[in-house]
């Protein structure tokens, strides 16, 4: 139990420094609602492990205040992002700054030596001493094909690839889903603090989204599972009327091929590039001013939005993300919908502003956000 108490205390201050450094002692204890005493000590601790510099004084009233600092290359870690036959390697430290990228394609499911020499040529490339890797963070369980009666689930084939993974570098890997990752991503990379509850709503092979409350991770759940037509077409999963089958990518990319107008409009050609490849050019073409892809998107959108507004409204949110490849290009019809969406209800009934956003990290949250979890797993 002490242990336990120790390590979120730790974790609770590393956080606070991050969102808001330099802090100096009074003002972590302020933000952390820890005591000046338990702020002093885990402090000591932090400055003997080398994660916390001193970094100068601020001056008071009275005796100045030494200011705090996160080492960015104490700890590094790798993160990867699997999505549609890209992996993204990013390695960052601590402090959420990306030290070095790469992006590679990958076959289809990945292979963990592909993945391996990927994590070694990021590394050589970096000029840090690889020693200091404390692991691997894998996220993409999406990259994998659809569970089936004679297939393991997604989610069992990243965890088999990770296992894989930690082999084959002899490094640790931690799995976790494109879409948590990168909420936690734009959480360490936006600096938001723990105060600060939103929803990351993830778009590359498919729809997700990431929750953070409390500075912490809100587990389970699929976002592009919510119902949005309980007569619509059967999906994957099981069920009917799932967004992702109603507007997923893969869904908007299997329409617009299908129809003569939107397929010319994108240049899609008879053989698919990949879906990210090919909803990248149908919204391309919509903010081109195509009207069949433009209209393709603002019907996905409209779904996409009674989904997000399902979500604010569950959680009582007041800031949505939307990150991913996917809604990197076409945030120019996906934010303005949730915003109309959500905006009657908030100024009528739940006197409430919720600000809909675009990540600057959009293309590298998902890595971002899996090495994060490497170096500072939630409590």
């Amino acid at each position: 139990m002490v242990r336990s108490a120790r390590g979120r205390a730790r974790e609770a201050i590393l956080d606070a420094i991050r969102a808001a450094e330099p802090l100096s002692r009074v003002e972590i204890a302020a933000a952390t609602g820890l005591t000046e005493a338990a702020v002093s000590m885990t402090v000591r601790r932090l400055l003997d492990d080398g994660l916390v510099i001193e970094d100068g004084r601020k001056p008071t009233a009275g005796k100045p205040r030494t200011l705090l600092r996160l080492d960015p290359g104490a700890r590094i870690a790798v993160g990867v992002h699997l999505d549609a036959g890209v992996a993204t390697f990013v390695l960052t430290g601590q402090t959420g700054g990306i030290i070095s990228r790469l992006a590679r394609p990958t076959s289809t499911p990945p292979a963990a030596d592909e993945l391996a020499a990927g994590v070694a040529v990021l590394l050589a490339g970096s000029g840090v001493d690889a020693a200091r890797c404390q692991g691997i963070g894998l996220a993409g369980a999406a990259t994998f094909r659809a569970p089936a009666a004679t297939f393991p689930a997604p989610q069992e084939q990243a965890d088999e690839l990770g296992d894989r993974l930690a082999s084959a570098t002899g490094l640790p890997v931690l799995v976790e889903n494109d879409a948590t990752a990168a909420a936690v991503g734009e959480h360490w990379v936006a600096r938001l603090g723990p105060e600060r509850a939103f929803a990351a709503l993830h778009m590359g092979g498919r729809l997700g989204a990431g929750i953070i409350v409390e500075g912490r991770v809100l587990r389970g759940g699929e976002f592009g599972h919510f119902c949005v037509r309980p007569d619509g077409p059967e999906c994957w999963c099981g069920s009917r009327g799932c967004l992702e089958a109603m507007a997923g990518p893969r869904t908007l990319v299997a329409l617009a091929s299908a129809d003569a107008a939107a397929a010319a409009e994108a240049g899609l050609a008879r053989t698919s590039r990949g879906v990210s490849a090919d909803f990248a050019a149908i919204a391309r073409a919509a903010r081109a001013g195509a009207p069949a892809c433009r209209a393709l998107l603002e019907e996905s959108a409209s779904y996409v939005a009674a989904a997000a507004e399902s979500v604010v409204n569950l959680l009582d949110l007041d800031l949505v993300v939307l990150t991913g490849a996917g809604f990197a290009v076409a945030s120019f019809v996906y934010g303005p919908a949730i915003q109309r969406r959500i905006a009657p209800a908030d100024s009528r009934t739940w006197h409430r502003a919720v600000t809909v956003t675009v990540s600057l990290a959009a293309s590298t949250a998902s890595a971002t956000g899996a090495a994060a979890l490497v170096l500072q797993p939630p409590t």
